[in-house]
This record gives structure tokens, sequence and C-alpha cells, in this order.
């Protein structure tokens, strides 16, 4: 068994401090006799998040001892430490050796993806904290947290994993740690122990059952008016809705208890999806408050990003890429088929909150439309199919830079546009007796409930046999070329129309920018764009427009009140070079699409997926 211990070390400089003790036989050391050792390695990313991430750079340091007896610790590789054992400290076969180590990890990163601890609350990934002897991988774990004496006030902990029985407990089920106190848990394996973040603090805490299975939602950050109890209101209909569109008959869900963590902070969005938690960032003033019956504008995006991530609890954490069985987290993972696990994901999150009630029609077709102009608005739709889109993950969507809207398409966004697409023509090839929701049923029986995993060109085949219908052509088509999506067809099947608006009040330059007190700094340049045709590049200041120093109101103005085909002075400085451009104003784009009820409706409808 691997026994870590964290502890709260040093709050104020923001350090946890992390003990592994385990024992090894000596036939399991690597090297000659004289010279043995074992390997300890980190992960370098985390799987949700494709990129490579050297969650190594905060370790400070590692020591190691074998028995009481200090030892040599040295650097391998960037995510390898290994302790060394000389001949000396060798026992009998029979026996087995001590393994004692410790190290010190920097934790300031205030995402869903790393660990951050100040004085008032701790978070944690494990890819960012646990370091795993070789060989270990499938051992049993416990893990005991830690919080020094000198605190006045105890924390909840908030985690997916068991606590020891007898551990003290608030109603929820969320551990007390008491300050000078410990809390212990057990994990199945490594790879459990690292798929269960931990929040810990003084949080606001409030549960639901959704068919019999209790869910949490723990948060920190937000006000003390936080309608929690609302949240969960409104969620368990969504959550239940999920069970029920992969478990019909039983309504059975994959876990025994579920956690949302809830990081509420000022400025703030991110969710990364755990076997039964899932960890979240969202803007504590889009939250609800007790007392005040209308919810905040950006509500219901909150509501959809849990949607997302407890939709994750199948699709990607059970039913994953074959890539990804096992995941190998010393490199990248490469798969085409993101624009299932994730897109799809994407369609589902909003479907499932019309269904259960929490988005109306409307709200759900505006969000259908955003999606649309989102994709269509990208050059990079016409350049990168989103299979390509998925296998880059890890080399451009996850490191955009000022080329990233010429370059790429989203696998969510399109990938939401893909199933939309698919879902429809389903529905009309069947009459409406068979959709996507048969097809994810079969691939949950098929790959979530046996862990295998989808390989690269399986999906087809899985669609033909949940619906009898052949879109083998049609996939491969949406998927793997840059053709347009027909998402006008996929509408116009439920009785809707799909429409392009101009914006006329304004014109097109097509450049994105950040105001600075010396004008706007450039961060992008669209293709194709009257900016793009004049020379302006990422990384100019444009200091003046149309004969003005530019501020922002004077942008503005000027966006407003010029004309298509009007010519613009632009100056800028490149570096410390001075430089002239010639703008050529554009009319505007189709940057907005509606979608409407046909007033006349040619042929037989079918019903749509979010009713």
């Amino acid at each position: 068994m691997l026994h870590y211990q964290i502890t709260v070390a040093d709050p104020k400089g923001h350090y946890f401090d992390v003990q592994l003790q385990f024992e090894i036989a000596p036939q399991q050391l690597q090297g000659p006799e004289d010279k043995r050792w074992i390997d300890l390695s980190l992960p370098t990313w985390i799987p949700g998040s494709y990129l490579i991430r050297e969650f190594s750079r905060n370790v400070l340091y590692v020591r190691a001892s074998v028995g009481s007896v200090e030892t040599a610790c040295s650097r391998e590789k960037k995510d390898i430490w290994r302790v060394h054992v000389d001949a000396s400290q060798l026992v009998p076969a029979s026996q087995s050796l001590l393994i004692q180590c410790e190290w010190r990890v920097y934790a300031w990163d205030l995402s869903v993806r790393g660990a951050h601890l100040d004085d008032t609350h701790g978070f944690f990934n494990g890819t960012s904290l646990f370091l795993c002897p070789k060989g270990f991988e499938q051992e049993a774990v416990e893990l005991t947290i830690s919080r020094p004496g000198e605190y006045l006030r105890d924390w909840l902990i908030a985690c997916g994993l068991p606590s020891q029985p007898g551990t003290l407990k608030d109603r929820h089920g969320c551990p007390v740690l008491r300050a000078g106190g410990s809390v212990r848990f057990k994990a199945n394996d490594f790879d459990s122990l690292i798929d269960h973040p931990v929040e810990m603090g003084e949080l606001q805490v409030e549960s639901f059952s959704a068919f019999g299975v209790e869910h949490v939602f723990a948060v920190y950050g937000a006000d003390t008016d936080l309608d929690l109890q609302r949240i969960c209101n409104d969620m368990k209909p969504v959550c239940e809705a999920q069970i029920a569109l992969f478990e019909p008959e039983t309504r059975q869900a994959p876990f025994e208890r579920y956690v949302f963590m809830l990081h509420a902070t000022d400025n703030g969005y991110g969710g990364l999806e755990h076997r039964n938690s899932t960890a979240l960032l969202f803007n504590a003033g889009e939250l609800p408050q007790r007392g005040v019956e209308k919810a905040p504008k950006g509500y219901e995006g909150f509501l959809g990003l849990c949607s997302h991530e407890y939709f994750h609890s199948w699709n990607v954490k059970r039913m994953k890429p074959a890539a990804f069985v096992p995941y190998d987290l010393t490199r990248e993972n490469y798969t085409r088929l993101l624009w299932i696990f994730e897109g799809f994901t994407s369609y589902y999150d909003d479907v499932m909150l019309a269904r259960a009630g929490k988005l109306s029609e409307e709200a759900y077709l505006k969000s259908v439309g955003r999606n649309i102009a989102q994709v269509m608005k990208g050059p990079g739709r016409l350049n990168q199919s989103v299979a390509d889109s998925s296998f880059d993950a890890w080399t451009k969507y996850y490191r955009q830079d000022e080329n990233a809207p010429n370059a790429i398409v989203s696998y969510y966004t399109k990938g939401a546009l893909v199933a939309l697409c698919i879902d429809s023509a389903l529905r009309q090839r069947t009459s409406g007796q068979k959709n996507l929701d048969d097809v994810m049923r079969l691939m949950w029986q098929r790959k979530g409930l046996s862990g295998e995993g989808l390989q690269e060109n399986e999906f087809p085949g899985l669609v033909l046999e949940a619906t009898g219908v052949d879109l083998g052509q049609e996939i491969s088509q949406w998927t793997q070329s840059t053709e347009e999506l027909p998402v006008g067809d996929a509408l116009k099947a439920y009785g809707f129309t799909l429409n392009q608006t101009q914006n006329d009040e304004q014109i097109y330059l097509g450049l994105h920018g950040q105001f600075k007190a010396e004008g706007m700094l450039v961060k992008q340049v669209i293709n194709g764009s009257p900016a793009h045709a004049s020379g302006i590049s990422a990384g100019d200041l444009l200091v003046a427009l149309g004969e003005k120093k530019l501020t922002e109101t004077h942008y503005k103005r000027l966006l407003a009140a010029s004309k298509p085909s009007a010519e613009l002075r632009a100056v800028a400085f490149r570096a410390e070079r001075l430089l002239e451009f010639k703008l050529v104003a554009g009319k505007p784009a189709s940057n907005e699409w509606t979608i409407q009820k046909l007033e006349q409706i040619e042929g037989d409808t079918v019903p749509a997926p979010w009713l």
C-alpha cells in the first residue's frame, strides 16, 4: 500500500508538504546489485485538459530515506526522481525495505487544473502533488490530510474519495478537518487517487438526492447570501435527466456519491471532470442570492457548465477514446475523437437543461445561434477539420496565439454542431423513432461499462447498430473535411429556419485589441479582413485612427459613424518603428444567427431533441 500525507505546511507561502511511505521488496528495485534504485514520477498533464503542463516545475525538493537512514535522491528527468539504495541498505529477499519520501509543492494556480493554497482554503488535483513509485500504480492508497494546530477554525473537506470509518462529518457527508487534526481517505489505486480533487476550507455546503444518489454542492469564496439551495433544486432534475438518458430502466448512476466543488471568484470560468466529482470556477456575481427571485444573467451559463461536467461522468470518464485506455501521463495521448467526447458533451449540456425544464426553448435556440456564430466567424474552420482540431489539441487548441482564429476550429463548439446534425439526420431517417440518445446508450453499454476504449474508426458502426442508419459517409465529411455543416437542414427538420443577420450599424475592420493609455495593442487580425489587407499585424500599437488619437471611445464612435469603403488612416508603432496604414472599411460580417419557427412547414417534421 502507498501511504501519502498532505500537510497544509505554509499557506501564506502557498506550500503543501507531501510525504510518501511504502514498502518494497529488494527484487522490485532496479539496477545492478551494488547500485539499486526506485524511480518516482509526477504526471505531466491532467486528464480532461490536453496540454503538457509540467507540474514538476512547482516541486521545490524531494528527499528520501531507506528505513531511518537518509539516502540520495537525484533528478533523472523533468518528471522523475530516483531514490538510490546502496548495497549496505539491502535486506534479505524475504524482507521488505521501508522507503520514505518527502517533498514540498508550490500551490498558487487558481484554476481547476492545478493546486492552490492560502490561509483561507486549499485545493489540489493529485496530478500536481503526488509522485508515484514505478510499478506501484495498481497498489491501494491511503491518503491523510493534516492541518497544523495554530489555526482556530475548522475546515470542511469536499472530495469524492471515501473517508475512514468514524470520521467526523457535517450533515452532507463532508469530513471536518480540525486544527491540529487529520482526515484519512482510501483510494483503490494511483489512478483513482489523482482522479479525486480536494477542496477544503470554510465551505458552504448543501446536497440533494438524484435517483437515490447523494449529490453534494460545496462552495468556497461565495457571499454569505448565496442561494445554494436554489442551485441544488435546479441541478436535481438535470442530473436525473442525464442518469435516465444512459440508464432509462434502472435509473442507476455510475457512482454512489457525487461532489460539485465550486470556487466562486470575482472573474473566473472553468470546469474539469472527474469520475464522481467536478471542480468548477465561476463568477460569484452571476450566482443566485437568497431572497432575490430573478437570477443573474449568467446563471444559465453556470447551470450549463455544471451540466457539461456532469455529463462527462459518462462521456470521457468512462466512455473514452482507446488512446486514453490507459492514460499515459508522461506524454501526449493523441486522438481524433474529441469532437465526440467534448463536442457531444457540449451539445448535450444545454439539451439536458432544456429537457429538465431549466432552459426555455427560446434560450436554447439563442445558445445554438451563438455556437453557430462562433464557428462561422472564424476563418480557422476553413483550414482545420474538427477531427484535426482534436488531434492538434496539444499544440494548437490549448496553445492559442494571435493567429488562432485563422488556424483552428473548436472541437467543442463545432463538435456540438456535428452532434446536432447527426441527431437530426437520425430522427429524419427513422421518422423520429431513433436518435443520438440511442447511440449514446449503446456506446455506454459497449464502452463505458466494459472500460474498453472507442477505436478511431468505430463510431459510425455504433451509429448503424444502434439506429439502423448508415451515416458513415456523412460523419466522415462532417468531421474530417472543412466543408460547412448542414446546420440549416438539421434545424429545418424540426420546423425551424436558420437566418443570418448583419449588423448594419457599424463597419468591419477585422481586428481585436486591448486598449491602453497609449492606444490599442492589436491582439489578433482576421485573415481576409480590411486590417489584414492593410498590413496591420498582431503586436502593433495603434495610436491614431481616422486622423484622431485612438481611444476606446473614439474607436467605437468611428465604427458606428463610418461607411463601408471609407478610407481610414491608421498610425501605429511596431516595436520602435512608426508605421502608417490605409484601412478600407468593410461591410459588417454576418455575425448573428437566429433560429425561428417556420411559418409554413413543407413536409414532415420530427420532435426536437430539446423537448
